[in-house]
């Protein structure tokens, strides 16, 4: 079955721009259910992922919903079980060779250390492998709780900036 839908997603990614424009208002290509999502750097895992939904139109861009990724540590990508960083959210759209995804509804970001974000909507650069938002964010970690206005997270590192209004709860402090 993977084979056959990484075929189907090449097969269809190599549809010309031509065909693409002429069929801009045309329906899907593909609608998939209980998707499995896989995307690779040359031949690095660099992304997994599951969603409930997922369309592949005829421009390249892929829209999942109630979905699942997880960007792997830089020690997992030698082919171990991936771990990093992993982002839920109800919608995420992009697209897959511009390694370019918006993720929106309810977004949650999970890092290896432990570190979770809520925020409505977040981008995310795959060249840069850093997601972005600017529509605030609530951090909890294991010694307290941290709200900003805008963020910056690198998946490589784990490291958060944050950016405008930014507060912190710290907890079990003492005076």
């Amino acid at each position: 079955m993977r084979r056959t839908l990484l075929s189907l997603l090449a097969l269809l990614a190599a549809c010309s721009q031509k065909q693409a424009a002429e069929d801009a208002s045309a329906p899907p290509a593909v609608v998939m259910h209980g998707v499995r999502l896989r995307s690779y750097d040359g031949s690095t895992l660099s992304m997994t992922g599951e969603a409930v939904q997922a369309t592949w139109d005829r421009t390249g861009e892929l829209t999942a919903t109630q979905a699942t990724v997880n960007v792997p540590d830089k020690d997992a990508q030698g082919g171990g079980q991936p771990g990093g960083t992993t982002v839920r959210a109800k919608l995420m759209e992009g697209n897959p060779g511009a390694r370019q995804l918006v993720a929106s509804g309810d977004v949650e970001v999970r890092t290896a250390t432990g570190m979770v974000a809520h925020t409505p909507r977040a981008t995310y650069d795959g060249t840069e492998q850093v997601a972005r938002g600017t529509e605030g964010v609530v951090v909890t970690g294991a010694n307290g709780r941290m709200r900003a206005d805008s963020f910056s997270l690198s998946f490589p590192t784990g490291q958060f900036d944050f950016e405008g209004s930014v507060q912190t709860i710290v907890e079990g402090a003492t005076p």
